[in-house]
């Protein structure tokens, strides 16, 4: 649904910035609720103590702010070690509300989320990055604005985190060059997502590539280690690293572009990137969508022939779907494509030795099948020491979601970000944040 963007900015009330804090000051508040939000069942003051470069009085003080400001709150007495059970603290995943936008290549989805990760209502429309850049936003800005007016018995969002299929400049969410924009798909490049998005929406807005949203979104799940690969499977291929903790966006924000390798044994299929041989001719939702239209995969399918007969096409997800029902064919596909991935990530399992592959996008709808197969055919090519502390796994399909939440509030509790706002008791309306130009400071 289209919107015109001036007829869905929120009311601006004037502010008068209060005195600003020290960024010193802002910076130990700042780590302390990070090291808060690693622990979801709450961590203890002597804990946190230990775990900051600051002292008992100053850990007092920051966790009184945090817990005024509602960012934290008790979360009863731990284990006792011989004297009285220690007081424990957790950060409030229902402090405040974000604002979360997943485009993907053929859909989209807005969402209304705690800051905490979980989604509170959501929409999903039928455009993508296939479709016209300024057709697809102005859409996301009418369901945005709608699922914030809806909800105002809930905080106010504090931000908007964006995840789109395409490479990101994180310096300033710019799109950057992408891999195609040929066979009558339009080009995002140059398309300010960030600033249309912030100056209708009057709110402070995070854009990163989608790999790097499903990648954070496996990072901040409990337990996860903290190198870890997420391959994400739909109409493209593509994959988020994380490092030590953080996701690697590399030098020039191409970082994970493994579809564009190429194989010797690809053939002369030609890639989108106006190349042949690459990986995502052989291993991408468009190259088994190919697969399961052939002549050959209908007449040896009635699943396949059903989906033909009612909408004229297979989609990616159809053939995933297909897997997780025990259809033969899809199954036959599914299974030749993810077998040379697994070629693949074995190189890049030795390379990096990652705790986790985590395996996602469209390819979720397979079931766990498709974990188990490339588990094997990994383990068959890598060495066991590579192999003894790998995990394999299968993504969640709110993946996306959760990452573009997660990035913005990362951002928006970030020190450089608090201080800004801090001043005014929440982020709500404060100017400043809307038209900073960078997004990594």
């Amino acid at each position: 649904m289209a919107t015109n963007d001036t007829s869905v900015q929120a009311p601006r009330t004037a502010r008068r910035a209060p005195r600003t804090p020290s960024f010193v000051h802002v910076t130990q508040l700042s780590d302390l609720i990070a090291v808060a939000r690693q622990f979801p069942q709450g961590i203890a003051r002597a804990d946190l103590v230990e775990s900051l470069s600051m002292g008992r009085n100053a850990v007092d003080r920051r966790l009184r702010t945090a817990v005024e400001m509602g960012l934290l709150e008790p979360a009863g007495r731990g284990v006792s070690t011989g004297g009285r059970a220690p007081e424990m603290w957790r950060f409030n995943p229902d402090a405040a509300t974000i604002l979360a936008l997943s485009i993907s290549y053929r859909e989209s989805t807005a969402a209304l989320m705690s800051i905490g990760g979980e989604v509170i209502e959501r929409v999903t429309w039928d455009q993508g990055i296939i479709d016209d850049p300024q057709s697809t936003i102005s859409s996301a800005i009418g369901h945005l604005s709608a699922l914030r007016s809806s909800h105002t018995d809930l905080p106010a969002p504090w931000a908007l985190g964006v995840c789109l299929p395409t490479p990101v400049d994180f310096r300033d969410g710019t799109l950057t060059v992408p891999v195609a924009a040929t066979n009558g798909i339009p080009s995002w490049t140059g398309y300010p997502v960030r600033t249309r998005l912030a100056q209708a929406l009057d709110i402070s807005v995070w854009v990163d590539d989608e790999v790097n949203a499903l990648a954070l979104a496996a990072a901040s799940r409990v337990g996860a280690p903290k190198d870890l690969l997420y391959i994400r499977l739909s109409l493209g291929l593509g994959m988020g690293i994380v490092s030590s903790g953080q996701v690697h966006r590399g030098a020039g924000a191409a970082s994970g572009e493994i579809s564009h390798i190429q194989m010797a044994s690809a053939g002369g299929h030609l890639c989108r990137c106006g190349r042949r041989g690459c990986l995502e001719t052989m291993v991408s939702g468009g190259a088994i969508e190919t697969q399961a239209a052939s002549r050959q995969a209908l007449h040896s399918s009635p699943y396949l022939r059903e989906i033909m007969s009612e909408h004229n096409a297979i989609r990616d997800t159809d053939v995933f779907r297909g897997v997780a029902a025990a259809d033969r064919v899809c199954t036959r596909i599914v299974t030749e494509a993810v077998d040379k991935l697994a070629v693949v990530l074995a190189i890049l399992a030795t390379t990096y030795n990652p705790g986790e592959v985590v395996l996602g996008g469209s390819v979720v709808a397979a079931g766990n099948y498709v974990s188990t197969i490339v588990g094997s055919a990994v383990r068959r090519r890598a060495l066991p020491v590579t192999c003894e502390r790998l995990r394999i796994r299968m993504g969640h399909a709110d993946d996306a979601l959760v990452g573009a939440c997660r990035l913005a509030a990362d951002w928006i509790l970030h020190p450089h970000v608090m201080h800004m706002w801090l001043p005014f008791g929440s982020p709500v309306g404060v100017e400043q944040l809307t038209t900073h130009k960078r997004q990594d400071a």
